[in-house]
């Protein structure tokens, strides 16, 4: 059957309306996890005109606050705004906050970010648990190989159990705090963050690599976001 020019014209012209919100749809940018070359995970778009990294410990409850605080409001505002990206990079300051570190790069890039929001939304709980542990326990600690160190860190603090919790098993546990590439990855970060960087505290923050000074809390950092131009 043949077709008129007009027909064709306002078919095509249908069609596009009907695509048009598929195309409209905001991307979820937090959904969206890549590397950073000094291993650090980054959420959001990694063209983003803004780069935001936070250097932080598993141990530190400053870090933990400042998780619950910012973690909608800077997805929602900034990250899928798609205009600022956020990386989360080590700074180790004891070795349960290693075994922590070691945890939450179980299963690869996609699943740190639920790995590290569920590590800090229990650390009051884990960090009691460990400090709380018999003195047999504690003398044990510094026994045997790193790896084995960290395994019995983490089973004193009841980290194995909060990562079986999030589908891993004990052996996939066990490989991940027996990795020497994800150790030294870590170590090198915490060089970075203190050396080069001259970082003093957890959390701290660096906005296109430059440290934010005397920024340490959602509340600081917010008010320097909220003025970076899109």
């Amino acid at each position: 059957m043949k077709m008129g020019s007009a027909y064709l014209a306002s078919a095509l012209a249908a069609a596009t309306m009907i695509a048009a919100p598929a195309f409209a749809q905001q991307t979820d940018w937090s959904k969206r996890v890549t590397m950073s070359p000094m291993g650090g995970h980054i959420m959001g778009n990694p063209l983003a005109r803004h780069k935001l990294t936070e250097y932080m410990s598993y141990t530190c409850s400053h870090c933990a606050a400042f998780e619950k605080e910012s973690h909608s409001i800077l997805i929602t505002n900034f990250v899928n705004k798609g205009h600022v990206s956020f990386e989360v990079r080590n700074l180790v300051l004891n070795p349960i906050d290693l075994t922590a570190a070691m945890l939450a790069r179980c299963g690869g890039r996609t699943k740190f970010f639920g790995n590290h929001h569920a590590l800090l939304l229990r650390q009051p709980e884990w960090l009691k648990k460990f400090q709380s542990a018999s003195p047999e326990v504690m003398k044990t600690l510094n026994d045997g190989t790193l790896p084995e160190r960290l395994r019995k860190i983490a089973k004193a603090a009841g980290l194995d159990t909060l990562m079986k919790g999030r589908g891993f098993t004990a052996s996939q546990i066990d490989a991940c705090l027996s990795d020497p590439a994800e150790q030294d990855k870590i170590l090198a970060m915490t060089k970075y963050g203190t050396t080069s960087l001259k970082l003093t505290g957890t959390p701290s923050f660096t906005l296109a690599g430059q440290p934010l000074p005397k920024v340490h809390s959602w509340t600081a950092l917010q008010p320097s976001l909220t003025a970076l131009p899109r």
